[in-house]
């Protein structure tokens, strides 16, 4: 198709900046949106086999991009999960202005990575904009103390992927439609282990609580 991108990597022709904070998913959608292809393509182009729906490497991201490697690095939230670098990250302050406010470095990385700007976080939490960047640039705050960053499977996004399971998609082509789709940041990982394993036995419940709902009763066997 005419939107594919050349056999080897090459800067796209649209370029963007990172936003501090941002995960690596809503980097590469956005960068693909601007350069009309689809994300799942971008990002299954950057992984290349066999880790398809894995993480690209950095240095594969900073070159489809057209941003230096560090600059991604230190924008990114997630950047650390990314391969392909053994670079040393930049040297943090000595005094962790959040060493007694881990919750509240927890709550600014995450809404950081919904897509709000350090300025109105800065302004929302009485922070000044540097210590806003701290605890989006440290990996102890944005990488450890967050755990995973992307949505959990639950509520509204278990509900349309079970819609999706309900039309018989395959993992990969939930997958795929979440990221060309949808704005939910989940990985290819978090929906295979939610169809193993978290929703059989929640399915499994719902169904036996129906059944006892709505059969009807039954006095005996018959003779």
């Amino acid at each position: 198709m005419n939107s594919e991108l050349p056999p080897r990597f090459a800067p796209l022709p649209v370029r963007l900046s990172p936003c501090l904070g941002e995960a690596v998913n809503s980097y590469i959608r956005r960068l693909a949106r601007a350069n009309h292809l689809k994300p799942s393509f971008l990002h299954c182009y950057l992984c290349g086999p066999p880790q398809w729906f894995g993480k690209p490497l950095l240095e594969n991201l900073a070159t489809a991009a057209g941003q230096p490697s560090e600059a991604l690095e230190r924008a990114l939230a997630d950047a650390n999960a990314l391969g392909g670098t053994n670079r040393p990250r930049r040297r943090l302050p000595r005094a962790n202005p959040f060493a007694r406010r881990q919750s509240l470095a927890h709550r600014i990385a995450q809404e950081a990575l919904r897509g709000t700007q350090v300025r109105t976080l800065a302004k929302r939490y009485d922070l000044r904009d540097w210590e806003v960047r701290f605890a989006l640039e440290s990996p102890r705050l944005t990488a450890v103390e967050t755990g995973p960053l992307t949505d959990p499977v639950t509520g509204e996004l278990a509900d349309l992927i079970e819609s999706m399971i309900s039309r018989r998609l395959s993992v990969r082509q939930i997958w795929t439609e979440l990221m060309d789709h949808h704005g939910y940041l989940v990985t290819y990982d978090s929906i295979r282990h939610y169809i193993r394993y978290t929703r059989p036995r929640t399915h499994q419940h719902k169904q036996t609580r129906c059944h006892l709902a709505y059969s009807p009763q039954v006095s005996g066997p018959r003779t």
